[in-house]
């Protein structure tokens, strides 16, 4: 591939307040995503859209710098039954819902920052054919609001690979985090995988992201009292979720996302009207550490994702291959919709892709460009979704080469083995390439000589 790279490719980053936005401005994304981090597209109220608007208006800009926000991961609706049974609503009411929401965030954004703010569309659980009415109704509802024409529609596809997430999803940690972000269902102890709430209890998090039960173990009642529980749950015994099987909804028979399933949603999306597609992963798989970009196994990219690695040994993993995602790219292009990487994407990975791929026109992240918070008065908070922050230097190891990207390395990654054999295997392929080593609160040094 060629390494031409001078066009107006952009940094997507996710934020949930007026300070973050500032820090993603000036470390140089270009996109200012309003979302909240405890879901994979996390639905954030309208007026903290306002004031993320505000903060980027106030903000010194060196270029063009859009507004994004979400209408959630998946636009199904539900009414609940006496015994508790989830009952599907109307398709006609479905739609029309998801309209109201693309209309009430696009007015939120405003047109002040930029005249064409990104309205992203969760598709999770449909098939293509209702995907694509509710994408059509949206992209036709926006492109006829008043003041609202050129506000452009991002559908979201969330890649999958149900043989990683079975394999790592009973993993204690894996577990521990998703009761903290409350992916699970009431179930019988002998449902396959189930386990008790209890015993994981002093994970749960209120509305504040304060613990519920620090030191002591609840039952039942209190679980339900505290809302950790539905009223007409059967003991304290539960499964967590399971992502929305792409074989169920006809997008492909495989049990991981690939170039059926990609095609699938970039017709679907040129079909209904949108300008832009996103490739993502759920809440369910960043958990676990899998995300979108595979950097195993291949010729052209390095693997430093087995350096990255938890506290418990657990590496990185990533689903897309780079042919695939080149595949990805190439048929955006071919129907006339920009392309987005999403999916816990990491530095290294964000600059192999910027110049592996260089048509690619857009990355995001979160998870990529957050730190631990540190407060002065308070100290260090917490290594939650919910306490994590942007820092503007770990931005800047996202960004595109040509707008002054440079890798940025997490400290831990540092002391893996192998690790500096494969680094300088990096930088004989891409010598441009600055090299910072980023501490637990995104603190940048240099990276010792061996």
């Amino acid at each position: 591939m060629g390494k031409r790279m001078d066009g107006d490719r952009r940094l997507l980053v996710s934020v949930f307040g007026p300070q973050e936005a500032r820090e993603a401005v000036l470390g140089g994304a270009r996109i200012i995503d309003s979302e909240d981090p405890r879901s994979a597209l996390g639905t954030i109220k309208p007026r903290r859209i306002m004031d993320i608007a505000d903060a980027v208006l106030a903000a010194r800009r060196d270029l063009p710098v859009q507004l994004s926000t979400n209408i959630g991961e998946d636009q199904l609706l539900y009414r609940r039954a006496a015994d508790g049974t989830a009952i599907g609503k109307s398709a006609y009411e479905m739609v029309g819902k998801a309209a109201q929401a693309a209309l009430g965030v696009a007015v939120s954004m405003g047109t002040r920052v930029h005249p064409c703010p990104i309205v992203k569309v969760g598709l999770d659980g449909m098939d293509v054919g209702r995907l694509t009415d509710v994408l059509g109704e949206i992209t036709a509802t926006l492109r006829r609001a008043d003041g609202l024409g050129r506000t452009r529609v991002m559908s979201v596809l969330f890649a999958q690979d149900l043989d990683l997430w079975d394999a790592r999803k009973t993993l204690p940690q894996v577990r521990r985090a998703l009761v903290g972000l409350r992916e699970y269902d009431p179930a019988t102890p002998d449902t396959a995988d189930a386990f008790d709430l209890a015993d994981l209890a002093d994970a749960l998090l209120g509305d504040d992201g304060r613990l519920l039960f620090p030191d002591h173990r609840p039952d039942e009642a209190e679980l339900k009292a505290h809302g950790a529980l539905p009223p007409t749950a059967r003991g304290t015994f539960v499964t967590v979720n399971e992502p929305f099987a792409h074989a169920d909804h006809g997008l492909t028979r495989s049990r991981r996302t690939d170039r059926e399933a990609i095609r699938a949603m970039v017709e679907a999306s040129a079909a209904a009207g949108a300008d832009a597609i996103m490739i993502d992963t759920s809440i369910l798989l960043k958990v676990a550490r899998i995300g979108l970009i595979s950097t195993a196994g291949s010729d052209e990219v390095v693997d430093l994702d087995a350096h990255d690695t938890d506290a418990h040994g657990l590496p990185r993993a990533g689903i897309l291959t780079l042919k695939e995602i080149r595949f990805f790219v190439d048929l955006c292009h071919a129907r006339g919709l920009e392309a987005n990487l999403a999916g816990s994407v990491q530095s290294h990975q964000a600059q192999q892709m910027w110049r592996l791929v260089p048509d690619l026109d857009q990355l995001s992240a979160r998870g990529g460009v957050v730190a631990l918070a540190h407060d002065p008065l308070h100290g260090t908070g917490a290594a939650t979704r919910h306490d994590r922050v942007v820092r503007r230097d770990l931005v800047a190891g996202l960004v595109p080469p040509e707008q002054g990207g440079y890798l940025v390395v997490p400290e831990h990654m540092t002391r893996s083995p192998k690790f500096h054999t494969d680094l300088d295997d990096l930088l004989a392929r891409h010598p441009d390439l600055d090299v910072h080593v980023a501490d637990r609160h995104g603190a940048l040094s240099p990276l010792e000589p061996r």
